[in-house]
């Protein structure tokens, strides 16, 4: 049967009343016109009738975790998604888009438009499908610099912090949460920071619970109180008093039930638990406390977890069904040596080292116990150190940890940090296929997939897409030692084969380089670190250089749509650590020049350093095209611009 053809077009009968639903059946309906030159949408009908698409209507159960399979069946002329609940016929909606229609669920930001087509015929269709694991499926909004700039309309937030002024627009995070049902995942988490008692922030978190799935909150503000938010909170009621369970408890429990009243009136929220120190620092002061106080703070910790779980019930009539807690940094180290009482309803949430994105040396000596659940925190964006600007996981890495959480059963809830969304999306596309069915997903058959979009091409973009993450520079983890090494539980000695543990991306090189413009005459800590980098990254330069004119050759043998997805992809990806990676070898060198007096070859040195962020920002307009206008306008947190004017004022001083 035709879907469409010239401009007759499939019609839709929706029983289902749920308003989640409908706003997925408006998307679909947009689908059509995407894929197609339809004049119109598909139209409603109120009954069955040949020649029609049929949502079934289903139970609303209590728990949306409960009912998440479809099926999409076809019958003679009609075309049937069937569910239980109604998360799962979002799912059967928005997989009917992909699969049939063509739609990539990354559409919005992959840089590849669906492709058009005259008519769309169908054979027979039987899909069905169900996650593999009931449990939660989720992304983390964080560190969003480009989200918040790239279109006007965000609001004005309230946080004695620098990069967040403003909140990402509405209508950017509408696009956000789009690609988060697109893809199947049920949870997340809109934004670094949310003041929800601010109504611009109070409108990120309605962008997720207006489309149905769950909404939590960052570790780092438990029920919605964070630091700054707690600053805010004093001001407005007029309250004294620092930001401590252990000086200051009272007024901080205040501020738990306000917030906690205020996030109440969402359905669906999966409570975050915890207690941590300003901008995502230890409740404590010292660097190095000692295991005596490692206990009292862990005692504070423990009963802090407990009063929140208490506001919550009160304060949600018991309805709060989950909560979790994240050990992030030091929390690993404190549930390592059992000084955690977290309860038995609280979701233990392990987390990767951001730096070297694989879990610490705790992870595996952590008891696992069959009354509790787990889950998973996983970076692929980590500020400051990378990856941010460019993607630097890929398959494998991503793979062999998900899959170690999956054989130890820490499977009930993930959550991926994904910052900015655009550069990641090949991974988050990855990752969600990986939650949804585990045993099913293959890292073979997924680029595979990927790269057919090539047609008769699909074998250069696969081995353009293989070279990218397989040449990335790298040190051994002993070098880790120098990276945040007193809040992280490194594992200095897993040798996986096919992941390296620690690479050397955009942001650490990006930061040990404004750290040697900034004392370009004084002897720097860590030499053998910045010296091994210094080796590592000449070494990989030649292969990025031949890499990305690679691409850029063979992209112009690509039709328009797919030339402009290589162009913003791959061949900016490439040209993007091409060039952090010259700044820092030239940078490195003029140093050494420096100080053996050598003032001529330092001049050239840092000439090169400046010509190379100078080019970058230049080539990397190419990605702010149409709607991408202005992507690059909010580029606050790795600052290539300021990294580029400190090199510059370093060449005119010498």
């Amino acid at each position: 049967m035709f879907l469409f053809k010239d401009d007759q077009c499939i019609d839709v009968c929706l029983k289902n009343t749920n308003p989640y639903v409908r706003l997925a059946v408006e998307d679909l309906r947009k689908d059509f016109m995407r894929c197609s030159y339809l004049k119109n949408p598909p139209a409603f009908v109120d009954e069955e009738k040949d020649f029609c698409l049929i949502i079934e209507d289903n139970s609303c159960k209590e728990d949306p975790l409960q009912s998440e399979g479809f099926s999409i069946h076809s019958d003679g002329m009609k075309i049937r998604i069937t569910a239980d609940g109604y998360l799962g016929t979002m799912w059967g909606i928005y997989t009917f888009s992909e699969k049939v229609l063509g739609a990539s669920p990354c559409y919005l930001f992959n840089d590849l438009e669906v492709e058009k087509r005259k008519s769309l015929e169908v054979k027979d269709i039987h899909l069905q499908e169900t996650p593999s694991r009931k449990g939660f499926r989720g992304i983390f909004i964080n560190d969003e610099d480009l989200l918040t700039d790239w279109k006007e309309g965000g609001g004005t937030r309230n946080l004695d912090y620098p990069f967040y002024a403003t909140t990402v627009p509405e209508r950017v995070m509408d696009r956000v949460v789009e690609t988060a049902l697109r893809l199947k995942l049920n949870l997340v988490i809109p934004a670094s920071f949310l003041d929800i008692d601010n109504p611009p922030e109070k409108a990120l978190a309605d962008c997720v619970a207006k489309r149905g799935i769950f909404l939590s909150q960052h570790h780092i503000e438990p029920l919605g109180l964070s630091h700054f938010t707690y600053e805010n909170y004093c001001k407005k009621f007029k309250k004294n008093g620092q930001y401590s369970y252990i000086h200051n408890p009272e007024t901080l429990v205040d501020g738990w039930k306000y917030y906690a009243q205020k996030w109440a009136e969402y359905d669906n929220v999966v409570w975050q638990v915890g207690l941590r120190g300003k901008a995502d620092r230890p409740v404590w002061e010292e660097d190095t406390p000692t295991e005596q106080e490692l206990k009292k703070y862990a005692d504070y910790i423990s009963d802090a977890i407990k009063k929140q779980k208490e506001i919550v019930l009160r304060e949600t009539g018991g309805k709060a069904k989950y909560f979790s807690t994240t050990l992030w940094m030091e929390g690993s180290t404190l549930m390592q040596k059992g000084l955690l009482d977290l309860g038995d309803d609280t979701v233990i949430v392990f987390a990767d080292n951001g730096p070297d994105q694989m879990f610490g040396g705790d992870y595996d000596s952590v008891p696992r116990e069959e009354s509790l659940q787990y889950g998973i925190y996983y970076h692929v964006q980590y500020y400051d150190i990378g990856p941010h600007l460019a993607p630097q996981t890929g398959l494998d890495k991503l793979y062999y940890n998900i899959k170690k959480a999956k054989e130890k059963g820490d499977d009930f809830y993930f959550i991926l940090n994904v910052s900015n969304v655009r550069e990641f999306d090949f991974e988050i596309k990855a990752y969600a296929e990986m939650l949804w069915n585990f045993k099913s997903f293959s890292k073979e058959k997924y680029l595979t997939e990927y790269c057919e979009t090539y047609g008769e091409e699909a074998a250069k973009a696969k081995a353009f897409a293989a070279a990218f993450f397989d040449n990335m520079p790298s040190l051994d983890t002993s070098y880790l030692q120098y990276v945040h090494a007193n809040y992280f539980n490194y594992n200095y000695t897993e040798r996986v084969l096919g992941v390296k543990n620690f690479i050397l991306k955009d942001g650490l090189i990006l930061a040990r380089g404004a750290g040697m413009a900034y004392h370009f005459n004084e002897d720097l800590p860590m030499p053998e670190l910045l010296s091994n980098m210094h080796t590592e990254l000449k070494r990989v330069i030649p292969i990025y250089e031949k890499l990305a004119n690679d691409v850029e050759a063979w992209s112009k043998r690509l039709n328009d749509r797919l030339r402009r997805h290589v162009e913003c992809k791959w061949w900016l990806y490439a040209k993007t650590l091409l060039h952090i990676y010259r700044w820092y070898v030239c940078l490195y060198e003029a140093k050494l020049c420096h100080k053996n007096g050598e003032k001529g070859e330092m001049q050239a040195k840092l000439a090169l350093a400046c010509e190379s962020l100078e080019e970058y920002l230049s080539m990397r307009k190419v990605a702010e095209y149409g709607e991408f206008e202005n992507w690059y306008r909010g580029e606050l947190k790795m600052n290539v611009k300021q990294k580029l004017e400190n090199t510059k004022r370093l060449l005119n001083k010498e």
